[in-house]
């Protein structure tokens, strides 16, 4: 019966400990998101940005005609503030399409493809290879953007749509396919540029946040360790600090699980509690 009073209790002091370690994580990466608000520079929000950023400079010359000069703050608030990624995407592709013009496909190729895009960089060996877009049918789907054609005239009869059609409208028609067809593989180059930089970037984000939330529990835990040092001086420092080192960096991973462990372990209590009793 003794046994089983204090396995509870130790059960119990458990389910305590890991539920006040999680709160102390939960409480490191509030701290962590809210320095968005303290620093200049945006906190750990801005981090992975620079991958986004190389992209967006690459699409600079269309940007900067939709969103004029200050285009790179506007879109750089959607990263910190949180914005969705597809929502951050469709949103410069957006943009890259208001900018474009007669005088910009050929600079917006040459940075995509040549320039410090994360991970399209092309080696000299590959300088000579075909482009994925066709300058010229980009500039005429701009112009067919910007100037779209009359709807043809209607036809009665097959001689009047005969001569509705001749050589030059089929001509024309598939200059347009093909005008269309580089504005869509143009979209999709885009796109797969600025996901691939969401990527990185997320990545670089979720490992620094939790890199400055650890350090922050560590520090919270230490902090802790050191009242209850000055509190209770029959435990050695060495012991308590060294507690209090092992809870801080545990804070962080067991913040999510840590209600979920709680729970567990009152239900273990609770059933060792009805066992011992009907013993």
């Amino acid at each position: 019966m003794a046994d089983a009073t204090v396995a509870t209790q130790l059960i119990e002091h458990a389910g305590a400990v890991i539920l006040a370690t999680g709160a102390v994580g939960t409480a490191a990466s509030a701290l962590v998101d809210a320095s968005r608000g303290i620093l200049p520079s945006g906190g750990v929000s801005a981090c992975g940005y620079k991958h986004i950023k190389a992209v967006y400079e690459a699409l600079e010359p269309a940007l900067s005609v939709a969103l004029g000069r200050s285009w790179e703050p506007v879109l750089r608030g959607y990263w910190l503030n949180g914005t969705p990624h597809e929502q951050q995407i469709n949103t410069v592709i957006a943009m890259v399409r208001l900018g474009l013009n007669d005088d910009n496909p050929q600079a917006l190729l040459d940075r995509l493809l040549d320039t410090g895009a994360p991970g399209v960089k092309l080696a000299s060996s590959e300088a000579s290879a075909p482009v994925p877009v066709e300058v010229a049918s980009l500039k005429d789907a701009v112009r067919l953007i910007k100037n779209p054609p009359a709807p043809p005239l209607e036809a009665d009869g097959p001689v009047a749509l005969e001569a509705a059609e001749p050589e030059v409208t089929r001509a024309e028609a598939l200059r347009t396919q093909q005008a269309f067809d580089a504005l869509g593989r143009f979209d999709a180059l885009v796109r797969a540029r600025l996901e691939a930089a969401f990527e990185l970037a997320a990545h670089d984000y979720r490992a620094k946040a939790r890199l400055s939330a650890a350090v922050v529990s560590l520090g919270l835990a230490l902090a802790c360790g050191a009242a209850f040092a000055y509190a209770d001086d029959t435990v050695p420092e060495g012991v308590v600090f060294a507690g209090a080192a092992i809870l801080g960096l545990l804070a962080v991973p067991l913040a999510p699980i840590a209600k979920d462990l709680t729970s567990a372990l009152r239900a273990a209590s609770d059933a060792l509690k009805t066992v011992t009793s009907k013993g």
